[in-house]
């Protein structure tokens, strides 16, 4: 028998990540495929296969399993994709590996990951639950392999990669054949009843601990998301949201700041036990507390005694005389590989793609270390050239372009030996949402935006979605510096320019026609006349359109100068979402105001 080239695909992926309320669900959810993919990796290698992607080998301590957001030695683990492709010697059967393997993957998910969730959340469920548990079990897990000889190694990869994206093209819909009648769905995505009992019958400390609301609603495969792991190991979005703002608190009211903690541990206000993440080290509790609409709901959804209000002012309210209010808003980063798979058709060999499976892990590495070390975030998934993460705004924009230049760097070392190759780029969408959204709709926004800086490739795009204001976008390429630019317009916008006169300018812009409705030469000298008067009038003595960063050309034409007008006013309005969002202290206001 000769040797193959076997590609195996797990799934769902997206819709899987996307069904979550809290950090949880999208973090244990995202972590689990990638403990599938580990499992599969394992039963791969144990199968005497060699992998080439991910690059691991019979040993490597990255095959073993990690349930946890740390190993035993409190290192983090390696997150495996959920695509892995190896070889196969001589002498074994791909059919009867690829068996092998799906049956290893679906053994951990039932009796690894899903059994203890069932185990412990006893309280949860009604007495008659096993046969609808054991089949929302059984059929989450979307399994594919295929397999050839192996010939030429870029062409067999290519027809296997071909052949598993045909068979993902059709879908298997097997009926329900245990239900529990007349109970609702899911709350994630209504697509299967819920298995908890009545909100009055579920046990107070197994809802308080998992934070299920009372008009909350579970299936299995959601219960495994919002039960796996320990609760302390998630961190709140809010705790990412405010942790910049945090910093600042600890930096001028470090005495307040101390007895609020104090405060915290005495009245048991949940703890997060990550001490590895500068965002949660700071103030390892939920930070929902210092946001005062949220006192309430906090106690209330936790349990715990006395006056929320009363504690809130006696606690909070200090740090709040010192420092400004926090910006609710938080970025959700999505990013992605530019040119791929044009790549990865050039490699002749499985030895030159091990190579660039490397290097991506070295990526996903660089990239936690960026997001969490650096930047204040929390990365909820990096698989190769795809990177989740959440940021706090006034660190989302450094973050996104050092992950830029992280990527540049790792492909510039992969791709060295094909001179003709053109190196992947990365493209980077953030997505700004209130912090109080829903994870799935933060999740949407990031991906959004993502889309959009797809659209040009090798490109940041940020899309922000204002509670009250609506949604406003603006992309850029990573060539022509948009970091820099988003930042000099926020500088801008906090020293010398008002935001009335960019939504004054936006407001020209809707009276005017659009390009393809306008006729004769005027309307290009129109709205460049407009423009410089809105800009010449202002408080501090107006500005002319270069210390506005913006070019106008009244010969280039009504189209061209449409254009930059309406790219320049949406970087604005982009930038004053981020110059709001730095935190500042209340005596530098009342200074200044002086």
């Amino acid at each position: 028998m000769t040797a193959h080239l076997l590609l195996v695909t797990l799934g769902p992926v997206q819709d899987f990540i996307a069904q979550a309320r809290r950090t949880r669900d999208l973090w244990y959810g995202s972590h689990v495929l990638s403990e599938l993919g580990r499992a599969a990796a394992r039963a791969l290698v144990e199968g005497n296969a060699e992998l080439v992607f991910p690059a691991l080998k019979k040993g490597d301590g990255e095959l073993e399993p990690c349930l946890g957001a740390l190993r035993p030695d409190e290192k983090l683990p390696l997150t495996v994709a959920n695509k892995l492709l190896a070889e196969v010697p001589s002498g074994i059967d791909p059919e009867k590996l690829a068996r092998a393997v799906r049956e290893a993957v679906l053994q951990y998910w039932r009796e690894d990951v899903a059994a203890p969730v069932k185990a412990k959340c006893a309280g949860l469920l009604p007495d008659a639950i096993d046969a609808v548990w054991t089949e929302q079990i059984d059929t989450v897990v979307e399994f594919a392999a295929s397999w050839l000889p192996l010939g030429e190694y870029a062409e067999t990869r290519r027809q296997i990669d071909s052949a598993i994206a045909s068979r993902k093209m059709l879908r298997d819909f097997g009926p329900w054949t245990h239900g529990r009648g007349s109970v609702p769905k899911s709350s994630l995505d209504g697509a299967r009843e819920t298995i908890l009992v009545p909100p009055r019958a579920r046990q107070t400390t197994l809802v308080r601990k998992y934070r299920i609301a009372d008009g909350e609603q579970l299936d299995a495969v959601g219960l495994v998301k919002r039960a796996g792991g320990e609760p302390a190991q998630f961190v709140p979005v809010v705790n990412v949201a405010l942790a910049s703002w945090v910093e600042l608190v600890n930096r001028v009211a470090a005495l307040e700041l101390e007895k609020l903690r104090d405060a915290c541990g005495a009245a048991g206000v949940s703890r997060v036990v990550r001490a590895d993440l500068p965002c949660a080290a700071t103030f390892p509790f939920d930070a929902s507390v210092l946001i005062p609409s949220r006192w309430r709901s906090v106690f209330e959804e936790q349990g715990l005694e006395g006056d929320a209000e009363s504690w809130g002012r006696v606690h909070v309210q200090p740090i709040l005389d010192k420092v400004s209010d926090s910006y609710p808003y938080v970025a959700c980063l999505v990013a992605d590989g530019d040119h791929m798979g044009r790549a990865i058709d050039r490699f002749g060999s499985a030895a030159d793609h091990r190579i660039f499976s490397e290097a991506l892990a070295q990526f996903a590495s660089e990239a936690r270390t960026v997001v969490e070390q650096r930047h204040r975030g929390i990365l909820v998934y990096a698989g190769g050239d795809d990177v989740l993460a959440f940021l706090p705004l006034p660190e989302a924009l450094a973050g996104a372009e050092d992950l830029r230049l992280r990527f540049s760097g790792v492909m510039a070392s992969a791709c060295s030996s094909s001179i003709e190759m053109q190196r992947p780029t990365l493209s980077v969408g953030l997505g700004v949402g209130h912090l109080m959204e829903s994870m799935g709709d933060l999740l949407a926004l990031g991906r959004a935006a993502e889309r959009e800086a797809k659209r040009d490739r090798n490109a940041l795009a940020v899309l922000v979605d204002k509670r009250s204001g609506g949604r406003s976008s603006w992309r850029g390429q990573w060539s022509e510096d948009p970091v820099r630019g988003l930042h000099d317009s926020a500088a801008l916008l906090q020293d010398r320019l008002p935001a009335r006169k960019v939504y004054e300018i936006a407001s020209t812009l809707a009276r005017l026609p659009e390009p393809g409705d306008a006729s004769g030469d005027g309307w290009a000298r129109l709205l460049a006349l407009e423009v410089r008067r809105s800009l010449a009038r202002t408080e501090s003595g107006g500005l002319d359109l270069q210390s506005a960063g913006l070019a106008l050309d009244d010969g280039a034409g009504y189209p061209a100068l449409h254009a930059r007008v309406r790219a320049w006013v949406a970087r604005l309005l982009i930038a004053r979402t981020f110059a709001q969002a730095i935190p500042r202290e209340r005596q530098r206001e009342k200074e200044e105001a002086a």
